[in-house]
C-alpha cells in the first residue's frame, strides 16, 4: 500500500513538472511588428510581446535610431489599445486589430500618423 501511494505522489509530481514545462512558454508570445509614419520616410521595427492575460508591451527602432517603448491591452480578443513613448520625447497612442498572430494597426505620435503591421 505504501508502494501504491508514493508511486502515486511521483506519478503526480512528473505530470505537474510536464504541465509546467508545456504550460509556460504560452503565458507570453512575441511578435514582430512592421510600421511607418505617414507621409514621411520614418519606419520603425521592433517586437511586441503579449502576456497571458492580454495585456503586453512594445519595444520600436526607427531608421533614424530612435527607440520608443509602449503598453498595450486588449479589449476583447480582436481589438486594442496602447500608448507609446519615444527616446526624442514624442508621445502616442494607438488602436489595432488581430487575427491569430497577425494584425494591424495605426495611431498617433508626437502630431503625426502612423500605421503598422503585427506579425509576418
Amino acid at each position: 500500500m505504501y508502494r501504491s501511494i508514493k508511486f502515486c505522489f511521483q506519478l503526480t509530481a512528473a505530470f505537474a513538472v510536464i504541465f509546467v514545462v508545456l504550460i509556460f512558454p504560452v503565458y507570453s508570445m512575441t511578435l514582430p511588428v512592421h510600421g511607418a509614419v505617414l507621409n514621411s520616410t520614418e519606419t520603425f521595427t521592433g517586437k511586441a510581446t503579449v502576456h497571458f492575460g492580454g495585456d503586453g508591451n512594445l519595444t520600436l527602432t526607427t531608421n533614424n535610431g530612435v527607440t520608443c517603448t509602449g503598453d498595450f491591452v486588449h479589449a476583447s480578443q480582436q481589438k486594442g489599445s496602447g500608448t507609446v513613448s519615444c527616446e526624442d520625447g514624442r508621445l502616442g497612442s494607438f488602436e489595432f486589430v488581430t487575427a491569430g498572430f497577425s494584425g494591424s494597426g495605426a495611431g498617433t505620435i508626437g502630431a503625426e500618423r502612423f500605421a503598422f503591421r503585427i506579425g509576418k
